[in-house]
């Protein structure tokens, strides 16, 4: 039954509406024009908008939904957002942290799982470990900063070219803030450097740096600053007063593969598999027993048997990086590891000596001595702060930052050299590695999936004679962006302890062995001699 249609009166008096009881109006009548207007369904004039053909209006969800088929998708979404209504539930806040809780209780419970999975079946770890250093609330606040990201950043802006005529007093003012002495750079024109990464890799004028006279010195390798040295005691070294850290750790552990030879020390830092990583830490102890008891016996064992492990098995050959070496330190070299006639043999230790080079220091290194670099191990480490502070703050600290360790042979056994990356520094260059990249995402992860944590190349092409790579004594070998730190590790003859009067130095005089010749927190320059090997015997 149709409801009774009733007139009334609009607001207007030259408007009625015809409408149903509780509907909206479905005619309105206007009196100038004398004529009835059909309204649609929502009140509006029903000529609007009409298309022949098509029906003005419909009581269905059909026209809406064609009319929102021809909308944009982002009007769509915004007006649903804008449609529908927000509710927020309360959830209890015990609730809500024991779910983080059991999540992070999974996380690890799966992270132990794969790890433990990984050393039952022998298989090379995806990534290595990272890590969680012990110490001060800025140890902690540093170790969860992205400093290898950072530092990638800041090589980045370094290579950015600075406008012409910034450039001299850009540089004029980092020298005067970090104490460069721009006297001794080989351009003096300032102009000639586009960028930072340009002037903190610059080189020196021919003779500032003068090496010392005594042929058997071992030269600083850096302008810097002597934090540490001494004597290698237990295979730990000393970072500060009071905290050491592992030589394994810093350089990596060994297996030689056959019997070792101190004419050859490649043969001390082998490549250990796999199968043999829980072998090797269950034959350490055996291996420190077995020194204590040649030293209370008088038994003289060789440097590279005390710290030689057990045989491993063969392994693939390694990546050869070598470039070939420069005729004249090949001469050197050769001439220098030549064995006289008459050679008795000498006790010999390990000693280490680190310097830190300052923001303003001279960027670049050298060979401290003429050696043969043989191998070299990659180690993807962090890039913390090496500053003096840290150092006395973070224990291990050169062993959990990025660096490449250098190891070959000097005249009196092993010798390496390791350039440590730092904050902002993880680019180091070697001028005779092909293949060497740091701080990049690829050379990283051939690190990271490496079951020792280091990736590992061989100089052995670079001379046929003496299978590595010939560096002389002040030969330049690379160098750092912004500033860092050089290790040192080498094998000397002890020699025997005796009063000297007039000497000066730090402890007492060895006859026929290691002497220093410098002090904690001296600064040292290129060629300046650290200590020599008294060949007087």
């Amino acid at each position: 039954m149709r409801a009774p249609r009733t007139l009334r009166a609009s607001p207007s008096p030259s408007t009625c509406l015809l409408r149903t009881s509780h509907q909206r109006p479905l005619f309105r009548y206007q009196q100038q024009s004398s004529r009835f207007v059909q309204m649609d369904h929502n009140g509006h004039n029903g000529r609007r908008g009409h298309q022949p053909g098509k029906r003005p209006f419909s009581t269905g969800k059909g026209g809406r939904r064609k009319q929102e088929q021809g909308e944009p998708f982002h009007r769509r979404l915004g007006r649903a957002l804008r449609d529908t209504k927000i509710r927020w539930y309360p959830i209890p806040a015990a609730l809500g942290i024991g779910f983080l809780g059991l999540a992070q209780l999974y996380k690890v419970n799966e992270r132990e799982k794969k790890a433990r999975r990984e050393e039952e079946e022998g298989e090379k770890p995806y990534r290595r470990k990272r890590i969680r250093p012990t110490g001060p609330w800025q140890v902690q606040v540093m170790s969860t900063l992205p400093l290898k990201a950072m530092s990638r950043l800041w090589g980045r802006f370094n290579e950015l070219v600075i406008p012409y005529y910034l450039r001299v007093p850009g540089f004029k003012l980092y020298s005067w803030i970090f104490g460069v002495n721009l006297s001794e750079v080989s351009e003096p024109d300032l102009h000639a450097y586009p960028n930072l990464a340009a002037f903190f890799s610059r080189t020196l004028r021919p003779g500032v740096r003068p090496l010392d006279p005594n042929p058997s010195a071992l030269l600083s390798p850096a302008d810097g600053r002597v934090l540490s040295f001494g004597l290698i005691d237990g295979g730990e070294v000393e970072q500060v007063k009071g905290m050491t850290y592992s030589l394994d750790a810093l350089l990596g552990t060994s297996h030689p593969s056959s019997a070792p030879n101190l004419s050859s020390p490649s043969h001390l830092f082998a490549r250990e598999t796999p199968a043999h990583h829980h072998h090797h830490v269950e034959s350490e102890a055996l291996v420190k027993r077995d020194e204590e008891f040649a030293i209370l016996n008088g038994i003289r064992y060789t440097l590279p048997g005390l710290l030689s492990g057990p045989t491993s098995a063969p392994h693939p050959p390694l990546t050869d990086a070598s470039t070939p070496s420069l005729p004249p330190s090949e001469e050197e070299v050769s001439d220098s590891l030549a064995v006289p006639w008459y050679n008795p043999p000498r006790r010999t230790a390990l000693y280490y000596c680190v310097i830190y080079l300052a923001p303003g220091d001279y960027h670049r290194f050298h060979s401290p001595t003429a050696w043969v670099a043989e191998k070299r191990r990659h180690f993807a480490g962090e890039l913390y702060s090496v500053s003096p502070y840290l150092q006395r703050t973070l224990p291990g600290l050169f062993t959990l930052n990025e660096r490449v360790a250098l190891l070959g042979r000097w005249r009196h056994g092993f010798f390496s050299m390791t350039p440590v990356g730092a904050t902002n520094v993880g680019s180091i260059v070697i001028n005779f590695d092909a293949e060497l990249r740091t701080n990049s995402l690829l050379s990283d992860k051939a690190a990271d999936k490496s079951p020792n944590g280091y990736a590992e190349a061989t100089y052995g092409a670079a001379s046929r004679v003496l299978h590595g790579c010939a560096l002389g004594r002040g030969e330049e070998m690379g160098g750092f962006r912004l500033g860092s730190t050089v290790v040192l590790v080498f094998e000397a003859p002890e020699g025997e302890m005796e009063e000297k009067e007039g000497w000066d130095g730090e402890g007492q005089w060895r006859k026929g062995g290691w002497n220093w010749g410098v002090r904690n927190g001296q600064r040292v320059k290129v060629g300046e001699a650290l200590g020599w090997v008294d060949e007087k015997v």
